[in-house]
C-alpha cells in the first residue's frame, strides 16, 4: 500500500516541476525582450530642443559686441590704451578713449590692453578709416571675437567715443554702467582729467595750451562745444577739437 502512495506521489510531483521549470524559462524570455527594449545599442541619443527650452550654451561667454570672423592681424606692440602696433600698421581703437600718458590711470589702462590683445587681434573698419595722424581706426577684437573696446569700457578703464560709429550705442550705454558702478580705475576716486584750471569764460586758449586731448575736449565741451567753439579749437568744423592731441 506505501508503495503505491509513492508511485502516485512520483507521478504528480514530476508534471509540477516541469510546469515550474517552464514559467521561469517564460519569466526570464519576457524580461529578456525588454531589456532589448531600454538598452538596444543600435539606437542614437540625441537632445531636441523645443521652443521653451533654450539651447545648450557651450564654450566661454561673448561680449555685446562679437566678430569672429574678422580680420585677423598680429599684435607688434603696445602703444597705450587706445594704440596699437600690428602686422599691418599702428591703429587707434574707434570705440574708445582711455588716458593719456601723464593722466590718471593710464598705466592700467595700458597694462590692461595688453593683457587683452595678447598677440593677435581682430579688426573691424568704422565709417572713418585713418584719424588725423594716419594711423588706421578699427573696432578692435580678440582673436575668438570678443571686443576688445566693450571690455576696455566695461571694466573702467576707457571712455566711450560718443560722436560715431556703427557700435556707438552700445559703448556709451557700457559706459553709463561703469559710471554707476563704480568701476575700474577710471570711475573708483578722480576724475578723467582736471581742467578747472582753464575757465571756459577767460582768456583766449589754442590747442597748444591743453597737455592732452582729453583736457582739451573737456574745455571745449564746457565752452560751449561745436555750437560756439569761441576759442576755435575746431578748425575744421568736424566736432573734434584739438585732433593734432589725439
Amino acid at each position: 500500500m506505501l508503495g503505491m502512495v509513492a508511485d502516485s506521489t512520483r507521478y504528480l510531483v514530476q508534471p509540477l516541476v516541469l510546469l515550474g521549470l517552464f514559467a521561469v524559462l517564460m519569466l526570464l524570455a519576457a524580461c529578456g525582450e525588454t531589456g532589448s527594449e531600454f538598452f538596444d545599442s543600435s539606437v542614437e541619443t540625441t537632445i531636441t530642443v523645443t521652443a521653451d527650452q533654450p539651447p545648450l550654451s557651450i564654450g566661454l561667454p561673448k561680449t555685446s559686441i562679437f566678430c569672429p570672423d574678422c580680420r585677423l592681424v598680429d599684435v607688434t606692440g603696445v602703444v597705450d590704451g587706445d594704440t596699437i602696433d600690428t602686422s599691418s600698421g599702428r591703429v587707434r581703437f574707434f570705440g574708445v578713449d582711455t588716458p593719456e600718458r601723464g593722466d590718471a590711470c593710464f598705466s592700467e589702462a595700458t597694462d590692461f590692453t595688453r593683457m587683452l590683445v595678447g598677440s593677435q587681434v581682430r579688426l573691424e573698419d568704422g565709417p572713418r578709416l585713418e584719424d588725423s595722424f594716419g594711423r588706421r581706426l578699427a573696432y578692435v577684437y580678440d582673436p575668438s571675437g570678443n571686443s576688445i573696446d566693450v571690455q576696455l569700457v566695461a571694466g573702467g578703464f576707457a571712455r566711450a567715443w560718443p560722436r560715431d560709429g556703427q557700435h556707438r550705442d552700445v559703448l556709451v550705454g557700457l559706459e553709463q554702467s561703469a559710471k554707476s558702478n563704480q568701476a575700474g580705475c577710471l570711475w573708483t576716486g578722480g576724475s578723467f582729467t582736471e581742467t578747472g584750471q582753464y575757465a571756459p569764460s577767460g582768456p583766449d586758449r589754442d590747442c597748444g595750451d591743453f597737455g592732452t586731448w582729453r583736457e582739451a575736449n573737456d574745455f571745449y565741451v564746457a565752452a560751449g562745444g561745436p555750437e560756439r567753439d569761441l576759442h576755435q579749437l575746431d578748425g575744421d568744423g568736424d566736432g573734434v577739437p584739438c585732433e593734432s592731441l589725439r
